[in-house]
């Protein structure tokens, strides 16, 4: 995701606001120059020099770098550093920033692993997940979980509802169902495995952490809907890390 951040030379805290990717921002360069390359990298040769009170355009960020055009029509690529200061058309000074805060709101999508107690066994999940929405999303989940006597391997999908997402320290609710493995180890009585369904009801914490990253804390209860009498309740305990793109 791309962050452009304005921000009014007259408040040094002022509001800032988000410039979409596809539009760009007309830009005047305040720097004595600023050289546009093939590419995003020092490696890539420089097609033309900008100088101090030309005009451009830049629009989408690829790691530190963004491309722009000129006037002239020249297309190229500038490393972030060389275009903060610029100014824009209102006047604003422009500021490029890395993923922040406000990419951390607005995230697709989020790959992550976490690791914890998994009804006294050690349990190690594996996610990702796809936001809908600022406050939905549809998560895609591998747990594996390795006893003294059997290991399990649960696949579910789940929707997650953040109801604060603007928050640094977030809560989530969790709501989904899937399929529990359960392999008993060799030499015990019960050596058939088994397949179940399980019905998960959860929540927890994000921690926005900084750039990419986010923490995780949650607790889920798996109802276990077996065969037998009665169903088989499990918890889960659980703290990781993720990274959003």
């Amino acid at each position: 995701m791309t962050a452009l951040v304005v921000a009014s030379p007259t408040h040094a805290q002022g509001l800032l606001s988000l410039i979409p990717e596809k539009e760009g921002v007309q830009l005047e360069v305040m720097a004595p120059y600023i050289e546009l390359r093939t590419g995003p990298g020092r490696g890539y040769p420089i097609t033309h020099v900008a100088e101090r009170g030309e005009n451009l355009r830049a629009f989408k960020r690829m790691t530190d770098w963004y491309k722009v055009e000129t006037t002239d029509g020249i297309m190229g690529w500038v490393r972030r550093d060389e275009l903060d200061g610029s100014r824009a058309e209102d006047g604003s000074i422009a500021e490029f920033s890395t993923p922040d805060k406000l990419a951390y709101e607005e995230r697709r999508w989020e790959l992550g692993v976490a690791g914890g107690d998994f009804s006294g066994a050690d349990g190690v999940t594996t996610y990702l997940s796809y936001h809908l929405t600022a406050n939905i999303s549809a998560e895609l989940k591998f747990t594996q979980a390795f006893g003294e006597f059997s290991n399990i391997k649960l696949y579910s999908l789940n929707a997650v509802h953040q109801p604060w997402p603007q928050w640094r320290v977030s809560p989530f609710f969790t709501l989904g169902s899937g399929v529990m493995r359960t392999f008993p180890k060799p030499g015990l009585v019960e050596t058939e495995d088994r397949e179940d369904s399980a019905l998960t009801v959860g929540g927890g914490v994000f921690i926005y952490i900084s750039r990419n990253f986010l923490g995780r804390i949650e607790f889920n209860n798996h109802s276990v809907l077996t065969s037998r009498t009665e169903n088989e309740e499990v918890d889960e305990w659980k703290a990781g890390f993720s990274v959003f793109f």
